[in-house]
């Protein structure tokens, strides 16, 4: 309710007492015409008179009402101090699935602190350390920050963590871990200077002047990170594979579990090394580099969607082709765009180079089409080539568990995009490490968190970060209370899993 004032044609002032239904003003009371402005003062004193009384009648009492020249409201205000503004609630949520994982077996508080504040707003140690003090009130010094890292190297945190997340998957998720997914990236400094473990190599955010680290990983079929290993920069893909897996299947005892890895880790040497340790596995196959009879013998598949052929390479290894008519659309639309790119690169020597897929040195200072190259690209449009050694498996079955790889690719993209492992600025390989450490165990929470609200982490963070805890003081006794501000239905619904007792 509200008074209205409006003028009528002859100048005058119409006083009203309305109220809003269904979006519509509705007059309760006329209260009369002012003339004057005392009469005005008069008619609305009696209309502010009028919705009081109403208010009292019908049970509602508010420190807003108009009766008051000061509401009781601002008068208790004046007395209180409203002293910060925390994020408890994401805070909580997270350090639920900390605890539900199992975690908080390691005993360190701070730990906790910074694999949480990965999560919600990754950043440098300096800032993490601010981070915390002013969004949930948590005081560490950088010293102890510092110290954690040196504490988590030192007492062989990694092997406890990787343990704890091997038990509660295998609890909690899937009791049988049947295929798990390999692969690595890289991790850039933003330095020059090169040591033991930072190197220059081959890397894929494409900072090849700047020392990284390697960083190979384990992921379950859930997309959960199982275990970790960080080699040199400089180091080969495919020479990470056997020692992280011998390191893997001997601990968690994985005897009779199938590694799903991409086409870098495929050499002659990696895939007899994990026939001789009786390793079972699905790599991609790279269909351009086969022998000639094996290619032609593969070319003759028909081109039907969803057909696959299998060929025996070996007494132990075979390979699986398919056919996808989407992937040939895909593939010709490629091979016309490198070839056009090609021809616009012959018609302009001046910038011609070697850059091209298409383009081969015909002889001295002088390129051409490579027609060659171009037809056998064009014989394997739609195709795909998977090498494996485990028998038992079907066709498709082999062709299903190669198109989960994704998992772990997307384990590392999170790691990058959400909680920005990179660039690193540790120079101490402990500290590097320690990181690190951070970072997978931050992961395997986004990705358990993503999988039990089917919600992206960013997402959950961002609504749960609406919800905020005010504290309030008051400065005379020092009494200090604090209440959280309102939920909407997506918060409430988010919190309600986290099973925090002041959520209703």
């Amino acid at each position: 309710m509200f008074v209205r004032k409006t003028t009528n044609k002859a100048g005058n002032i119409a006083v009203q007492v309305v109220k809003k239904v269904n979006r519509k003003n509705k007059v309760l009371k006329h209260l009369g015409t002012a003339k004057t402005s005392l009469e005005l003062a008069h008619l609305v004193k009696i209309g502010q008179e009028y919705i009081n009384h109403q208010r009292i009648n019908s049970g509602i009492v508010s420190f807003f009402d108009s009766r008051f020249q000061k509401s009781d409201l601002e008068k208790l205000f004046s007395k209180l101090s409203f002293t910060q503004s925390f994020e408890t609630a994401t805070y909580q949520f997270l350090e639920h699935f900390y605890r539900v994982i199992g975690f908080n077996k390691l005993n360190d508080h701070c730990f906790q602190d910074l694999v949480i504040a990965r999560i919600i707003k990754p950043c440098s140690k300096r800032q993490t350390r601010e981070f915390l003090e002013l969004r949930f009130g948590k005081k560490y010094s950088l010293t102890k920050i510092y110290r954690t890292l040196r504490t988590a190297f030192d007492k062989q945190y990694q092997g406890q963590v990787e343990q704890i997340v091997y038990q509660f998957v295998t609890h909690r998720v899937n009791p049988t871990i049947t295929v798990v997914f390999f692969d690595v990236t890289t991790l850039y400094y933003e330095a020059s200077d090169e040591d033991e473990i930072r190197k220059c190599g081959f890397s894929k955010d494409h900072k090849h002047n700047q020392p990284q680290v390697m960083v190979a990983i384990t992921v379950t079929i859930q997309g959960i990170p199982l275990a970790m290993k960080m080699f040199p920069g400089n180091t080969f893909e495919g020479h990470t594979l056997l020692p992280c897996l011998q390191e893997t299947v001997n601990r968690f005892r994985l005897n009779d579990c199938v590694v799903v890895a991409d086409s870098a880790m495929l050499n002659q040497n990696n895939l007899a090394l994990l026939e001789k340790h009786r390793l079972k596995y699905i790599v991609g196959a790279r269909l351009g580099n086969l022998s000639q009879k094996l290619f032609r013998e593969v070319i003759k598949i028909p081109r039907v969607d969803k057909t696959a052929i299998r060929v025996s390479l070996n007494k132990e290894r075979f390979l699986v082709v398919s056919y996808s008519a989407k992937r040939a659309v895909k593939d010709k639309h490629d091979r016309e765009k490198q070839i056009k790119k090609a021809r616009e690169s012959l018609a302009q020597p001046g910038k011609l180079n070697r850059r091209y897929k298409f383009i081969r040195s015909a002889k001295k200072g002088f390129y051409c089409l490579n027609q060659s190259l171009i037809k056998k690209v064009e014989q394997l449009e739609g195709l795909k080539g998977y090498i494996s050694n485990a028998a038992k498996l079907k066709d498709e079955e082999v062709i299903g568990k190669y198109a989960e790889l994704w998992q772990v690719e997307k384990a590392f993209r999170m790691s990058k995009s959400d909680l920005k492992a990179r660039p690193i600025f540790h120079a101490i390989k402990q500290s590097i490490e320690a990181h690190l450490l951070i970072v997978f165990t931050a992961l395997v929470i986004a990705r358990y968190v993503e999988l039990t609200t089917n919600q992206s982490i960013s997402r959950v963070v961002k609504t749960l970060n609406q919800v905020k805890e005010i504290i309030v003081e008051d400065p005379s006794s020092k009494q200090i209370v604090s209440k959280f501000t309102k939920l909407n239905s997506e918060s409430r619904k988010l919190l309600k899993l986290a099973k925090l007792n002041w959520v209703t």
